[in-house]
Order: structure tokens, then sequence, then C-alpha cells
């Protein structure tokens, strides 16, 4: 089994699914989602405080330039690193691990 095959097999079964509702929660529940949110509020707050004419505009231009100002600012960045830091957990390896063999056993029979 290839492992583009074994890919599809876990994201039939539900597992990445499960896995992603999962990671998020923990983000969210987790001081890493805390001082996200820390952070984009503080980030927002300023950013209308220096472009207050900013909050009138269309909510797709709003929206656009919040995201490229955020890139910009590195935050997106920092969010993918906290959330690296929570998939190298035991769990999420361990869980990973014990599917893939579920999916080779299953083929294999």
């Amino acid at each position: 089994m290839t492992p583009e095959e074994v890919v599809l097999q876990l994201k039939r079964n539900g597992t990445f699914d499960d896995l992603r509702k999962r990671l998020l929660m923990e983000f969210q529940t987790g001081e890493e989602g805390k001082n996200f949110l820390g952070k984009l509020k503080l980030f927002m707050e300023e950013m209308v405080a220096q472009k207050p004419g900013l909050v009138e505009k269309d909510s797709s231009f709003f929206h656009e330039q919040v995201s490229a100002e955020l890139e910009k600012a590195g935050v997106y960045s920092s969010v993918r690193q906290d959330i690296l830091g929570i998939l190298k957990e035991d769990y999420y390896q361990q869980r990973v691990d014990k599917e893939i063999q579920l999916v080779n056993q299953k083929e294999e029979s």
C-alpha cells in the first residue's frame, strides 16, 4: 500500500477529522490558544487605532487587509509553531501509528 493510499484510508475512516477536532479543542482551551487570542486582540486594537477608517470598509477588504498584516507580523507563523508543538505530543504520534497499523492489517486480510 502506498503512502497516498494509507492517507486516503485514514481520511475515509475519520482519523484525520478526529485528530483535527481534538487539535482544535486543545489549541482553543490551552495556553497557546489563549496567547493567540490575546495577541490577536492587541494586534486588532493597534491596527484599528492606526487606521480607524478600516472598520468601515467592506468586510472582504477588511479581512484581506487584516490577514496580510497578520502574515507580515508573523502571527500565523507563531500559531503554526504552537500547533506543530502540540502535534508532537505522544497522543498524536501514537494515534497515527495505531491507525496506520490498522489500515495495514485490513489491507493484508
